[in-house]
């Protein structure tokens, strides 16, 4: 089956009235999906990087990432002052 995807406008209560009419399972799928498009906190998007890059990079050392991060934020910050 092909499917294309489509962008309709429509307001907003009308689409509230429309999920209203969804079955359970459907009303599941739309949740998942908002859920991993949610916005999150800045705190909570580093972390995320960084248990990706640590799943990533198992072949270097904690000490040598340590070091790594303090570069790089010396660096960030050093850019900011001038």
């Amino acid at each position: 089956m092909t499917y294309k995807a489509i962008r309709l406008e429509v307001p907003f209560q009308k689409f509230l009235n429309a999920l209203e009419h969804l079955t359970p399972d459907e009303k599941l799928v739309i949740r998942k999906k908002l859920e991993r498009e949610k916005v999150s906190t800045w705190e909570e998007r580093f972390g995320r990087a960084l248990q990706t890059l640590g799943k990533k990079n198992t072949r270097f050392s904690e000490a040598e990432i340590e070091e790594d991060v303090r570069k790089a934020i010396a660096e960030v910050r050093s850019r900011a002052h001038n």
